[in-house]
């Protein structure tokens, strides 16, 4: 077991302030503490954990920039006009005005979860405040809360000033735990981003769009004899992750996703195939000259495809690709053992109906004015190419 991270920090004022429900018979043997600290920028010691701040920092922001600002001022009023950093921690003691903190092993549940532009601020900026002007920041430390409220509700509610999103409240709560497992040894698994601000070059795939693929091909939501298709999948972004979110809190174990996250790593790459073929089905359709790039929504430039980032010459608009990608979900069936798996490989039956889809598609939009996001959210051609899909299968099977 790893050891518990330790650590000093000189404060110039600190004082300490009991839970108001400490006296409570139902309280607990042990009462829980908020520590308070003004500490001089240059004091504040580097390594303090951040992992459990569901909000990665991004020093681009106004918010940031603001922060930086205030530390570089020659007014010392950084303490008042910053909101401070806010910390979890197994225990804190202090003698004289020397803090000893706790903050455990676990980086899940101790470190800071407020705060954290503030905190970068400081350690890539103190340097640069004026000589003879002293800066203090506010330190909150609590003890033992994670004993009151789940870290994730915390940290959630602590970070309010610029609102964190679902996905990374999930993120911190384990949500995607489950997911990351079924795509650990994807070559795309180490760019999935999870955290808020995290979507850079180096992570350039949004955990919600994993969620979006499973919501697609979600056939216990959607199952065969329903009447309504996923088109929230590419018209609600944010919904598809707030639904994921309810069906894992409030089904638990017996939520679909996780009997469809086994499967991410073939919806990817199904995804992927449809992506790559798209133009050359629009040739075989409209004859080898036809230049799919004259379809709206269809860019011809070279380009690399999503997930896999195989190389192609075409980017394709989701509002095309995912009518196409959802009529895959009647493959998707339960099994004698309740598991959720193809009942035929949908790579050969992409074969077989590719120029159909392609074609209900491509028609549709034409149809809606050339419009890829008009075409995304038709409910009639997910319906339409979930009905070829079905139709493709069940020839085969004669």
């Amino acid at each position: 077991m790893d050891k518990n991270l330790i650590l000093d920090i000189k404060a110039k004022v600190v004082s300490r302030m009991k839970s108001p429900y400490s006296e409570r018979k139902d309280s607990g043997d042990e009462p829980y503490y908020i520590y308070h600290a003004y500490v001089d920028v240059n004091d504040l010691p580097s390594g303090i954990p951040t992992e459990v701040n569901p909000r990665e920092t991004n020093m681009n922001t106004n918010v940031a920039k603001a922060i930086i600002k205030g530390l570089e001022s020659d007014s010392e009023m950084f303490y008042l006009n910053n909101r401070g950093i806010f910390m979890s921690a197994e225990s804190v003691s202090w003698r004289g005005n020397t803090l000893h903190v706790d903050l455990g092993n676990d980086k899940m549940q101790y470190g800071i979860l407020d705060g954290g532009h503030t905190y970068r601020a400081i350690l890539e900026k103190r340097n640069q405040i004026h000589e003879g002007i002293v800066q203090y920041v506010h330190l909150e430390i609590a003890t033992k809360i994670t004993e009151l409220e789940p870290i994730d509700v915390i940290a959630s509610s602590r970070n309010h000033s610029v609102q964190v999103n679902d996905k990374a409240i999930a993120e911190l709560a384990g949500n995607f735990d489950f997911v990351k497992k079924a795509i650990k040894d994807e070559p795309y698994a180490k760019r999935i981003a999870y955290k808020q601000n995290q979507n850079t070059a180096d992570f350039d795939i949004d955990a919600t769009d994993l969620i979006r693929l499973m919501f697609a091909m979600n056939a216990i939501s959607f199952p065969k004899q329903s009447l309504s298709q996923p088109i929230q999948a590419y018209s609600g972004k944010t919904y598809v992750l707030r639904q994921f979110l309810k069906s894992i809190r409030n089904e638990k174990d017996a939520s679909p996703y996780y009997n469809l996250a086994h499967l991410l790593p073939s919806m990817v790459k199904l995804y992927n195939q449809i992506e790559l073929d798209v133009p050359s089905a629009y040739k075989f359709i409209y004859g080898k000259n036809a230049r799919p790039g004259n379809v709206k929504g269809v860019e011809k430039r070279l380009s690399e495809t999503k997930y896999l980032k195989d190389k192609t010459e075409y980017s394709i608009s989701q509002g095309l690709l995912f009518p196409i990608f959802a009529g895959f979900r009647y493959l998707i069936q339960p099994q004698e053992t309740g598991v959720l798996d193809w009942v035929k490989d949908p790579f050969e039956l992409w074969k077989e109906v590719q120029n159909k889809l392609v074609n209900n598609t491509i028609e549709m939009s034409r149809s809606l004015g050339n419009n890829p996001q008009s075409t995304g959210k038709n409910a009639s051609l997910w319906q339409q190419n979930y009905d070829a899909v079905k139709s493709q299968y069940l020839e085969d099977k004669e």
